[in-house]
């Protein structure tokens, strides 16, 4: 399981977005920055998308 905390990546974002892969973190919250009006998802947003998800450990 992994997790994002978006809060200071995308602007007015307060959501932990959890998922089993990084991958769906980072289209979860691709979605999440779309709802709240980012039109374009930059590269520095994506980077910072990858960079701050994190694996949490089982049990």
């Amino acid at each position: 399981m992994y997790e994002l905390d978006c809060a200071g990546i995308i602007p007015g974002c307060e959501r932990v977005i959890r998922a089993e892969t990084q991958a769906e973190v980072v289209r979860r919250a691709v979605a999440q920055a779309k709802q709240l009006g980012v039109e374009r998802i930059p590269l520095l947003m994506l980077d910072a998308f990858r960079q701050k998800t994190r694996e949490l450990a089982n049990g």
